[in-house]
């Protein structure tokens, strides 16, 4: 199981050196009931679109394996962006494919959950989609409530979650899954991986797609 956490803010680095990554950073808890255990194994430089032209779905991500930026072990490109989704490359650090992403935007009309097709080098493919459909028939089902319950906010309350767990599938086999977002977006892999790093940058690309009730700042 590993985790991305979101950009140190500056009320988190006044104990850390300066020098420390302010960025989302990949890595793991070493103690999983503690926040301040979150140990950095992968530095994410997440580039934000040039002025407004490029696409919203545009990402650019680097993965590196040092906090100096002297060692990239994974580049996430985009090969296309329009209004109904995305392609994107996962490379490794010589620039050899590890996984080529679709992402399909969701829409409420047609309904359509948000989904990921990963094709992979050896002719595979992972297949996900966002949130679980007992989960989404509730979220519809008290719509109508959600203005009314909005706010609460102003009373120190919540909004009602969006379904958000997902599953990589292959072959109907569970293989990768996000299931939460508490301190950091976490993820588990459910099998034994050849190469975790094409699991490492989906994850990163997931995690630079929050939803508009799980909104993160990016990194600069």
């Amino acid at each position: 199981m590993f985790g991305i956490r979101g950009r140190h803010g500056s009320v988190a680095l006044r104990k850390p050196p300066d020098d420390a990554w302010r960025g989302p950073a990949l890595g793991t808890r070493r103690d999983p009931g503690r926040h301040d255990t979150f140990e950095d194994l992968l530095y994410i430089d997440d580039t934000r679109p040039d002025g407004g032209r490029r696409h919203k779905d545009w990402r650019h991500l680097t993965l590196w394996a040092d906090p100096g930026r002297e060692s990239a072990a994974i580049t996430v490109e985009t090969e296309s962006a329009d209004d109904t989704g995305a392609v994107y490359r996962i490379l490794g650090p010589a620039g050899e494919p590890l996984g080529r992403v679709g992402r399909r935007r969701g829409s409420v009309l047609p309904p359509r959950r948000t989904s990921w097709h990963v094709e992979l080098p050896d002719g595979g493919a992972l297949y996900a989609v966002k949130g679980e459909v007992v989960g989404w028939c509730w979220w519809w089902l008290f719509s109508p409530v959600w203005a009314v319950m909005a706010a609460a906010i102003l009373f120190g309350g919540e909004f009602p979650r969006m379904p958000i767990k997902t599953r990589w599938t292959r072959g109907g086999a569970d293989v990768f899954r996000f299931f939460d977002d508490d301190f950091e977006n976490r993820y588990r892999v459910e099998v034994d991986w050849p190469d975790v790093r094409v699991l490492y940058g989906l994850a990163a690309l997931h995690h630079a797609h929050p939803t508009p009730l799980n909104s993160h700042t990016r990194g600069d």
